[in-house]
């Protein structure tokens, strides 16, 4: 219906074989109005009204009206909006109105399109996390809105279960929320919690910087004090980047100051970076001692699509203490970490061409040994397979010669890498750092093939590798007779090593199927997947030889065992090894009319025998025999085993391996010197079960590293969704005591564990998680972990406590589940007397 200036046609409908329109042209309105609707419209033109019933629809100059009932004014240009009630009293088409980002529901919405005024009762909103209900509302002309009886909420239902209750207040969409009097209500109780006023900032297209509110510690191992007391600074003119900075103090002295700035462009690259200052007073009364530790924390990621040739990534985590547990935070993610990982890359990759160059810079940490593992940098370059003897073919036609098929891939690595204890890094010893960089320069090249023999049915792999080393470091060993002792000198000079080998590899797969005199519908089906090799690498090592041992005696050795890119043995090698794997399914003809003619069972998913002889070793040719086996007997139960068994005899004394055969002395065929055993099983419904599935597909997808955990571990996750699941893990290992003093004790070190872990839900709300390790071999439960959960939809509490194991640890946090007030949490960390 279009409004312009006034006059009225009644259109015949036997004449256009159309419904009956009616057409009301009025020059008051600026704009035409277009609306509509599902169930009728009725027009009383004494009145001047027109009404719309079911699924009611207004638009005017950008501004979008629905209900289920609206009525139009055309004498005071005003449009009045509200619901209807069902069968069942229940409301049906709740009136909502929207103008560009700006939409709201309410109750009832009266409009004036004239003055742009309006008058709104029980108004619903909400921008982002943020929920606002208004009881009575009245939206003047420059969109600012008065209310009265407000609701201030991040509970995303009709009746939330906590809000800030508002007296009134005045809201400027997109920048800000003015209040009068205003206090806690939870579950509809009033709180004695509130303030006299208020602003709360709205996010618009520019944000405004703000206090963060810190986290209250009232007892600690630092004493009293507040933690991440906070201020955001946006940066002005630039949606891209904003920065945060975090200040926390203790009465002890201990203080902490650090910076968040995230940054991100769109289709292009996103991160952040994480600058921490710490400084750490000591107690009474060592009090006068302070430890200082600084953290530099960066992550980039570049988008796939930003740069088809060129890619960027970082991912920085560097305590300059090497030591997790030195953090105001002992629930941090790095509180429990032994190891912390650094890594810049640069890629490249060239249109065209199978290159790829790449430079790195790595640091690797270790808070057990206190070792640093320093990069700086490494540069590669990688040829893919290319097929150089193509270029031989002078005809197109015909099929490919064998030689064609060869295939040559290339790899650089030169590396600048340094290894020393962190202590010269807190000890500020750079000189001594420099000196321990090694550097070098490694070359291997690779020829592949795969010729298929004796009409496909055997695969021959032959492939020629040659890898050349460059070291700019060496060493030279001598032997002083007056001091008797041995003197190993460093010598700061580029030396050249080399190995080649050529490798030959055969394998087929076999089919063998085996019927039962019972059932003649059922097969059995096994598949026999041997593998032969050969592997000949010539003599072309470096080493010397020379009277230069611990006590003069003669030895042999390289004068790059020190270096950064190491020889391997210095002597010929012709190595055979072999590996057959075996899998057995049953098959029987489907019963079912099924798309699958044959339904398939599988008994045993891998049995592997591999093992391998030396021809140009001196003794102990062949190697410990190894059985590796693999199978689900039941839905959900996974069974893993191994074993190494050895053919030669052995020392009854000290339990050594000698050089001959343990049939040649009495002693058998041999004896297992390694066994494993491993077995889990995850208790729960079938619907529960597909869930599990269902949420290790989705971690798998991810690679943050909580995520990751529980892609392993998805039995260990808590999910509201499952009722109850109990998972029980059996692992079992023997190994030889190859000590002496051990032997005689006994021959074997058993390890023998139990893991049980599990979850029920108590009601729709609580969960009780319970975890536990149990030593069997020692006869003692060596880590245990007890949790109770309470899904409180906005809210969340949570209590963790760990009795045994060496992570002891003690929580109970009530927080807020939103992230707008994610400072809002309440945690006690000290157990009470009796636990």
């Amino acid at each position: 219906m279009l409004f312009q200036q006034i006059s009225y046609a009644q259109i015949d409908a036997e004449q256009k074989k159309e419904k009956p329109r009616i057409v009301k042209e009025d020059s008051s309105f600026d704009s035409p109005v277009v609306y509509s609707c599902r169930d009728s419209i009725f027009a009383d033109l004494e009145n001047n009204k027109i009404s719309l019933f079911g699924e009611a629809k207004v638009v005017f100059d950008g501004i979008t009206m629905t209900a289920d009932l609206i009525e139009l004014n055309t004498e005071t240009n005003e449009v009045y909006c509200i619901y209807t009630l069902d069968e069942n009293g229940e409301r049906v088409g709740i009136p909502k109105f929207e103008q560009g980002t700006e939409s709201f529901t309410a109750a009832s919405i009266r409009y004036n399109m004239k003055t742009q005024k309006g008058y709104i009762e029980e108004l619903k909103t909400n921008q982002e996390e943020l929920y606002l209900h208004m009881g009575v509302a009245k939206r003047q002309k420059n969109n600012h809105v008065h209310f009265k009886e407000g609701k201030v909420t991040t509970c995303d239902l009709d009746e939330p279960h906590f809000h800030f209750q508002l007296s009134k207040a005045v809201m400027v969409p997109e920048e800000r929320i003015a209040t009068g009097p205003m206090n806690l209500w939870v579950k509809g109780i009033p709180t004695p919690v509130g303030l006299p006023f208020s602003i709360l900032p709205m996010r618009g297209e520019t944000e405004t910087g703000g206090l963060l509110f810190p986290q209250i510690a009232p007892t600690s191992p630092f004493g009293m004090g507040f933690q991440d007391l906070g201020y955001y600074f946006p940066i002005e003119r630039s949606d891209q980047i904003q920065t945060t900075f975090y200040g926390s103090l203790y009465s002890q002295g201990t203080f902490e100051i650090r910076n968040q700035t995230d940054y991100m462009r769109r289709y292009k690259f996103n991160g952040g970076v994480n600058l921490g200052y710490s400084s750490f007073r000591r107690p009474f009364p060592a009090d006068s001692i302070r430890t200082q530790k600084i953290v530099v924390q960066w992550t980039h990621q570049q988008e796939a699509k930003a740069n088809p040739y060129w890619r960027f990534n970082s991912r920085v985590n560097f305590q300059s203490d090497n030591n997790g547990q030195t953090t105001l935070d002992p629930l941090a993610d790095q509180f429990f970490q032994n190891n912390f990982n650094s890594d810049i890359n640069l890629a490249r990759t060239f249109p065209g061409k199978p290159i790829t160059m790449g430079l790195k810079a790595g640091l690797r940490q270790n808070s057990v040994s206190g070792n640093l593992d320093l990069d700086l940098p490494t540069f590669t370059t990688n040829v893919n397979r290319f097929f150089p003897f193509k270029a031989l073919r002078r005809d197109a036609v015909g099929s490919e010669k064998w030689y064609e098929k060869v295939g040559v891939t290339y790899n650089l690595e030169a590396r600048n890498r340094a290894f020393f204890q962190d202590e010269l890094l807190n000890d500020r010893r750079f000189d001594l750092i420099q000196q321990t960089f090694q550097n070098g320069i490694n070359q291997n090249v690779r020829m592949i093939t795969a010729i298929p023999m004796f009409g496909k049915t055997i695969t021959f792999s032959p492939n020629i590798n040659y890898n050349l080393r460059t070291n700019f470091q060496q060493i030279r060993k001598s032997f002083d007779p007056i001091l008797e002792e041995q003197i190993i000198d460093t010598l700061r000079r580029a030396g050249l090593s080399q190995d080649v080998s050529a490798n030959f590899d055969f394998s087929t797969n076999l089919y063998a199927y085996y019927r039962f005199a019972w059932d003649k519908d059922l097969k059995m089906r096994h598949v026999i997947t041997p593998n032969i090799s050969f592997r000949f690498s010539p003599d072309l090592s470096s080493f010397i030889t020379d009277n230069v041992g611990i006590s003069g005696e003669q030895i042999s050795y390289s004068p790059f065992e020190r270096s950064l890119y190491r020889e391997p043995q210095g002597r010929q090698v012709g190595v055979m090894r072999y590996n057959i794997n075996n899998t057995f399914e049953l098959k029987r003809r489907a019963k079912r009319d099924t798309l699958e003619e044959f339904e398939r069972i599988r008994i045993i998913d891998a049995f592997t025998i591999s093992g391998d002889y030396d021809l140009f070793r001196d003794s102990l040719l062949f190697s410990p025999m190894k059985f590796a086996a693999r199978f689900t007997p039941l839905p959900g139960v996974n069974v893993n085993a191994g074993a190494d068994f050895s053919f030669y005899s052995w020392n009854n004394n000290t339990g050594a391996t000698e050089a001959t055969f343990a049939y040649q002395t009495g002693q058998g065929l041999g004896r297992f010197t390694r066994f494993d055993f491993n077995t889990s099983y995850t208790f729960a419904s079938k619907e529960s079960q597909k869930k599990i599935e269902e949420n290790q597909d989705v971690f798998m997808n991810n690679w943050e590293g909580d995520f990751q955990y529980y892609a392993m571990n998805p039995h260990e996750l808590i999910d509201f969704d499952i009722p109850w699941k109990v998972s029980l893990q059996y692992n079992l290992f023997y190994s030889l005591n190859t000590s002496p003093l051990l032997w005689q004790q006994s021959r074997y070190r058993e390890t023998q564990s139990i893991t049980l872990s599990g979850d029920v839900s108590l009601t729709r709300r609580w969960k009780v998680a319970v975890n536990a390790n149990y030593d069997v071999t020692s006869r003692q439960t060596t880590q245990g972990r007890i949790s109770l959960n309470r899904d409180m939809h906005c809210w969340q509490l949570a209590f963790f406590w760990t009795p045994v194991g060496g992570q002891r640890s003690f929580l109970v946090r009530f927080n807020a589940t939103s992230n707008l007030f994610q400072a809002a949490k309440v945690e006690l960390r000290r157990p009470p007397e009796f636990l």
